[in-house]
């Protein structure tokens, strides 16, 4: 029997999966409300799911930069404790349509502590020998690495039942329940779940419980899309970004790629779907257009600083909220911190 605090976790996404594990195993009595009807369902359905820090410079965002080298390394402890992890590829081919550019990527990530090295062509085509015509240079990050987001969310959800935590999906919480000036639980679908903790895992779905306890949190959304298409096995190896195309294999076959949200809105998302089968067609060879499987627009929850929301909210007691961009990569790191933060 549980005798840690009663934590009910709103959100049944990556972040909420995460902190429902490590606070099932510090002793916490854990209870997930999920509204859709499984688990990440959501925005972790829809991301891309790179976990490594070579996509971009260090110096563009130094304060991120240092926290996702952090939680990269979390990683290793997830896998010795959770066990093999749904990881799709590793190691990460990058490069620039400037040489000097992607030597500069190179040169700061290497300063950094990253482990990255410069190739030259023949050195990228045995990477990635598919490819029509490797650029002249690239960035090698043998430790970077791709999971599918909603695989790991589901296997660290399956970890939390396993220590005692108790899922529960289509039930959406309306409102949070206060009790003498801090917090008794959730309402949800016509019941009150009781809590001594509660934790918004929710994104963009915390504002309206916090705005009617008359809280606003400096939270806004960004919209996103992931597109997955059918294609010959082994067409790529390795996560590949040229400034412009995110591409990478999926676990189960397949291309995954990610894209910036068409300025059309919605009614972009199809010709976005098929430029994108056009470069990747152009990438390799021989290749024809790869045929096309999903394409989702998906609104990811944003900070105003970019560092995650990962705190008791001063205004309730008992009121938690942890939400972060990228979700993926910071997951583990938050997951256990915020276990630390209420256990």
């Amino acid at each position: 029997m549980k005798t840690g605090p009663r934590v009910v976790i709103v959100g049944g996404g990556i972040l909420g999966a995460s902190a429902a594990w490590h606070l099932a195993r510090a002793g916490a009595d854990v209870t997930v409300l999920e509204k859709r009807p499984e688990a990440a369902a959501g925005v972790t359905r829809w991301s891309y799911g790179w976990v490594g820090t070579s996509s971009g410079l260090p110096s563009s965002d130094p304060a991120c930069f240092s926290l996702e080298m952090e939680a990269v390394r979390e990683f290793a402890r997830l896998a010795d404790e959770l066990g093999p992890l749904p990881i799709a590829a590793r190691g990460a081919v990058v490069w620039r349509d400037i040489d000097e550019e992607t030597a500069e990527l190179v040169a700061e990530q290497q300063a950094a502590g990253v482990r990255m090295e410069l190739l030259d062509r023949a050195q990228i085509a045995e990477l990635e020998p598919r490819l029509a015509a490797p650029p002249a240079l690239a960035a090698w990050a043998p430790d970077d690495f791709a999971v599918e987001p909603a695989d790991l969310t589901r296997q660290l959800l399956a970890g939390a039942r396993a220590a005692g935590a108790l899922l529960r999906c289509s039930v959406a919480v309306e409102a949070v329940e206060m009790r003498g000036g801090r917090v008794a639980g959730v309402h949800a679908e016509g019941e009150i779940v009781a809590a001594d903790t509660v934790v918004l895992a929710n994104g963009g779905a915390a504002l309206p419980l916090v705005a009617s306890l008359g809280i606003t949190l400096p939270i806004s959304e960004a919209p996103a899309v992931l597109m997955r298409f059918a294609s010959d096995a082994g067409l790529a190896r390795h996560l590949l970004y040229d400034g412009e195309l995110e591409l990478r294999p999926g676990l189960s076959g397949g291309l995954v790629s990610a894209a910036d949200y068409p300025e059309e809105g919605e009614a972009g998302l199809l010709p976005l779907a098929k430029r994108t089968a056009a470069k990747i067609a152009s990438l390799f060879a021989p290749c024809p257009e790869p045929r096309l499987l999903s394409v989702t627009g998906a609104f990811r929850p944003m900070t105003g600083d970019g560092l995650p929301l990962r705190k008791f909210l001063p205004e309730v007691e008992g009121l938690y909220v942890l939400v972060a961009h990228p979700g993926v990569i910071l997951a583990p790191r938050l997951g256990r911190l915020a276990a630390h933060d209420i256990v």
